[in-house]
């Protein structure tokens, strides 16, 4: 630092280190812009990753549901019965909340049972009358929102295995509690002895992708409780929608 000639050593220190700190902190402040804006990027990508794998979740389900639902058909067409134009309609509208709706990331709650609802109709007709399959609906639904396609998988393998055949003691009960954010589903379903499978067989490809899809898009926010008890198989599922 230099005034009339004379070097002040002195002012010259402190001109040199308030120089670096200022450069410093410029530097330090480009740094850390940079890396806010690297980590917003990145947990962008990682949310469209997760939709992603969410959306590739749901699409499995769709060759299974329409497997099963043309079987029906199959065996309703057989019996020449009369409500197989009914439930082709009411196919028809399912099919539209598959290939529609089911695209969102949240659906309303009121949808999401109304699609379970005409599932099991169409089961009711394909099983008769006689068949003991009960559904209960109890709460508020309208203002929830929940990820799409996510109960149905719990229903699907309560009529593949509490119906896999036609006896009199095959029941499916399902009862779905609203309560505030929360929603219950508990599903029960028989279990026969005349059935070739074993209660292992239940972990297949359904339930893991349910698990996956339920560790998305409600982490920390869900419970899933798989049992098996006197021939009766139960899957109590909790989920926060809040």
């Amino acid at each position: 630092y230099r005034i009339h000639n004379e070097v002040l050593l002195d002012r010259s220190f402190d001109f040199s280190t308030e120089f670096i700190g200022k450069t410093f902190l410029f530097y330090f402040l480009i740094y850390f812009i940079n890396r806010l804006d690297f980590f917003n990027r990145y947990k962008n990508l990682e949310n469209e990753l997760n939709q992603a794998k969410g959306q590739l979740l749901r699409n499995q389900l769709h060759p299974h549901f329409l497997f099963n639902a043309f079987n029906s058909l199959y065996s309703m067409s057989l019996k020449n019965s009369p409500d197989t134009p009914n439930t082709i309609l009411k196919l028809s509208g399912m099919m539209r909340y598959l290939t529609d709706d089911s695209t969102n990331k949240r659906v309303k709650l009121t949808q999401e049972l109304k699609f379970i609802e005409e599932y099991i109709a169409i089961e009711k007709i394909r099983f008769g009358d006689q068949a003991t399959i009960k559904l209960s609906i109890n709460g508020i639904a309208e203002g929830k929102n929940i990820e799409p396609l996510l109960l149905i998988t719990l229903v699907e393998n309560a009529f593949k295995h509490g119906f896999y055949i036609n006896h009199q003691d095959a029941f499916v009960s399902i009862n779905i509690t609203c309560k505030n954010h929360i929603i219950l589903f508990k599903v029960e379903n028989s279990i026969l002895d005349k059935q070739h499978f074993n209660i292992t067989n239940r972990k297949g490809k359904g339930i893991e992708s349910l698990k996956k899809r339920l560790a998305l898009s409600y982490p920390k926010k869900h419970n899933l409780v798989l049992q098996h008890n006197n021939n009766i198989y139960s899957a109590n599922l909790e989920i926060n929608l809040g």
